[in-house]
């Protein structure tokens, strides 16, 4: 089996991450009209930029950050590529980019009570808010941590490193 790959999601991408998507259970938005390709077209030319991860040339997996407002916008591993590490590198992409574009803090959404939930705030992520739908709102915070170089102790920019 071929080792997998990260690169730029690009509009000839937009029908496999559809069905990344749909693969996954725990996304309520799994049936087909509930995202559109155009929505999700805005996010990847306009709105932001998203990472896909590939296996011979397959998509597994996806992240789209939305530049307009800060926040993940989406992230979805299909179920039989979960627990390698993928979705984390992804979600490490877009937090990077989003940082690197002056994001102070870095939102999503997601339903309260699930796995993601928990692969977020295992994370570092905390808990903003639950809205009345009851989606839990979760912030990561950009901040600078001390890193041990040798014998001298400085000071660095957060990048996404417990991501």
């Amino acid at each position: 089996m071929s080792p997998i790959q990260f690169r730029l999601a690009q509009h000839y991408d937009i029908a496999a991450i559809q069905s990344v998507r749909r693969s996954v259970s725990e996304n309520r938005l799994s049936h087909s009209g509930s995202v559109t390709d155009t929505e999700i077209l805005g996010y990847l030319s306009r709105r932001g930029r998203g990472w896909v991860c590939t296996q011979e040339q397959r998509v597994v997996a996806f992240v789209i950050a939305n530049g307009s407002d800060g926040s993940i916008w989406a992230l979805f591993v299909r179920p039989e590529f979960e627990s390698r590490g993928i979705g984390k590198q992804l979600l490490n992409r877009a937090c990077r980019w989003l940082f690197g574009n002056g994001v102070k803090a870095i939102r999503l959404y997601t339903d309260a009570n699930t796995r993601a939930h928990g692969f977020y705030q295992h994370l570092g992520w905390q808990v903003s808010h639950r809205t009345a739908s009851g989606d839990v709102s979760l912030i990561l915070k950009h901040r600078k941590v001390p890193v041990n170089y040798g014998a001298n102790r400085s000071m660095c920019h957060w990048s996404s490193s417990r991501l």
